[in-house]
């Protein structure tokens, strides 16, 4: 066997082991979830001089799950980061830029159908739009990999302005357009937020 032909049998069974792993977390992801998570980031002043954003930030947070009896799970996750160059990072900012990362949780504990959408209701219901809120007072934005796609063309658009007024959108459709013409690397939530590429 010549050393093209063993190359290539190697790609092609690593493309069809990937192909299958993809496919087993989407599995994974969409029909077995354990758990919901949202997080947002938001700035909290510099390196050398944080501006309380991020503790002001928990306590409203923890104000509102007491107000609203909202049975928040453990931990409520808080880090920091500095801020990135990329302008489409939720932590865009100043090289001496801080920013704070908030991640809320609910658990899945039960394979019982009716409390799995309870506790779904909940957390997508009154949890979620109360990090919205409290979100709103501190540029907050969403992890991209925490956001979820929008139940209905209200909140669609909603996404679409707000992260048209944070993010150089026409610049990444643009980009989106001439390194993928056909859209064939997007998906329903990209298509959602963004809308389809275009000049």
């Amino acid at each position: 066997m010549c050393l093209t032909r063993f190359c290539n049998m190697l790609f092609w069974m690593y493309f069809v082991y990937a192909f299958i792993f993809v496919c087993m977390c989407m599995l994974i992801r969409f029909k077995l979830k354990k758990q919901w998570v949202k997080e947002v980031c938001f700035p909290t002043g510099k390196l050398q001089k944080n501006n309380d954003n991020d503790m002001t930030f928990m306590e409203n947070l923890l104000t509102g799950i007491e107000e609203k009896n909202i049975a928040a799970h453990s931990p409520i996750e808080q880090r920091w980061s500095s801020s990135s160059s990329s302008l489409m990072s939720p932590a865009h900012g100043p090289t001496d830029g801080l920013h704070s990362w908030v991640g809320i949780i609910m658990y899945l504990p039960s394979e019982d159908v009716t409390q799995r959408k309870d506790i779904t209701n909940k957390f997508q219901g009154e949890y979620c739009d109360l990090l919205g809120t409290v979100g709103e007072n501190f540029d907050a934005a969403s992890h991209w990999a925490k956001l979820e796609l929008p139940k209905n063309d209200t909140e669609e658009k909603a996404l679409q302005i707000f992260l048209s007024k944070r993010y150089p959108v026409d610049l990444f459709n643009l980009m989106r357009y001439v390194l993928d013409p056909k859209n064939i690397l997007s998906n329903d939530l990209m298509n959602a937020a963004f809308g389809k590429p275009s000049k």
